[in-house]
């Protein structure tokens, strides 16, 4: 009987393994989310620019450990994308801050990653490092339509009087392809647990919005076409959840054994 425990024992192992290839994580971070000149006139007024769409982004990532340094990973991400413009305003020499009407449209862009990770052993603080890299396919709604306008304050050496900033933004792609990367460390917890850090990057094949931005400075008109492509940079931060099955299988094991 007690050779048969042992058996079953060692069968439940295996299956405890089995089971704890897969595991889950959820993770926050800040995004920023780039945007380029595509046509229009050239040659932009010294007071507009144009800003990147900061915001924060929500991913669950599961990964699937192929051997003890390689994982394949994938999951759904869903961030910020779209354009921001501004117009920058007098300020006092008593007090030099720069001020700036901004004008931004935005979406929401969701992106399924597919990526292999490799990680390195853990040190004795148990930190490993870890490196990603893969592509994605990126989804924005296919209805996203802006149009937003801004009044310029008068200039006593730019502008004779008040005028306006327009921006209209709309999709052009619903879905995109993309490649992705990552860099990071993980640091390792009790039960399996562990937190990463990481930097992440985005660059996107194709344009999926587009933006066209007016404006008059000095009584001269200009007009800037943008295009975003949903390439980000973003530094991110993960909770990862022991394999699945892990604890419960355990448990079962020891019981058993008991």
């Amino acid at each position: 009987m007690k050779n048969y425990l042992i058996l079953l024992a060692l069968v439940l192992s295996t299956a405890a393994n089995a089971q704890s290839k897969w595991n889950m994580s959820l993770g926050t971070g800040a995004v920023t989310n780039i945007s380029k000149f595509d046509s229009g006139d050239e040659n932009a007024n010294g007071l507009f620019t144009s800003n990147p769409i900061q915001s924060h982004n929500l991913s669950l990532n599961f990964r699937y450990r192929i051997c003890d340094r390689l994982s394949f990973q994938s999951g759904l991400t869903f961030a910020k994308t779209g354009f921001s413009y501004s117009i920058a305003e007098d300020y006092s020499l008593l007090k030099p801050m720069c001020n700036k009407d901004d004008i931004n449209t935005t979406s929401y862009i969701s992106s399924i990653p597919v990526m292999l990770v490799l990680n390195t052993p853990p040190n004795c603080n148990n930190v490993r490092f870890i490196f990603g890299a893969g592509a994605a396919v990126r989804g924005v709604d296919n209805s996203w339509e802006s149009e937003s306008r801004g009044e310029i304050k008068s200039y006593e050496a730019a502008n004779t009087a008040d005028t306006y900033i327009t921006a209209s933004s709309q999709t052009r792609s619903t879905v995109s392809p993309a490649l992705t990367w990552m860099i990071g460390m993980e640091k390792l917890l009790r039960k399996g647990n562990s937190l990463s850090f990481t930097f992440q990057g985005n660059q996107g094949l194709s344009t999926i919005s587009e933006s066209t931005v007016s404006y008059t400075v000095a009584n001269q008109d200009y007009t800037h076409t943008f295009i975003n492509r949903g390439s980000f940079v973003a530094l991110s931060l993960a909770y990862n959840f022991s394999p699945f099955g892990t604890r419960k299988a355990n448990k079962i094991l020891q019981n058993t054994v008991n």
